[in-house]
């Protein structure tokens, strides 16, 4: 079972944030979210290290949600927005599938569990991240 813990990787980041974009381009992986009121942008910028990432509709990850239901308080996931995981599927699953690259003390999962989305990325580097006020 994934072990869930709240990422706090700088201060002043809204407790509920909704993705805005998602780009995979050269310079890397960029995720940019909003806050309820679109009053802050998240930049978070992985522009190394990126292993995999995914992006599913909230609502299709049953299994997921019923796992948080049943084994955390709810405060604990739907009054937050940035997770890393440890023991994870996902993990479990690349590390199979790269036939013996990489190791898990090299790999991170982080989770961004949005209202909407849920974005998942296996990173060997943790991402740059930048807050702008939007007013």
């Amino acid at each position: 079972m994934a072990v869930w813990e709240r990422w706090v990787p700088i201060e002043g980041i809204p407790s509920k944030i909704y993705n805005s974009a998602l780009i995979d381009n050269k310079e890397g992986l960029t995720l940019t979210f909003i806050d309820e009121y679109d009053e802050t942008e998240i930049t978070m910028t992985f522009d190394v290290g990126v292993l995999s990432y995914s992006n599913t509709e909230e609502g299709s990850l049953i299994k997921m949600l019923y796992s948080l239901y049943n084994n955390y308080d709810e405060g604990f996931y739907s009054e937050w927005s940035l997770f890393k995981l440890g023991d994870s599927e996902y993990l479990s699953w690349f590390l199979e599938e790269n036939g013996g690259l990489y190791d898990t003390i090299n790999i991170s999962h982080y989770v961004f569990l949005t209202p909407n989305d849920v974005i998942e990325v296996l990173s060997k580097y943790p991402p740059t991240i930048a807050l702008t006020k939007l007013v």
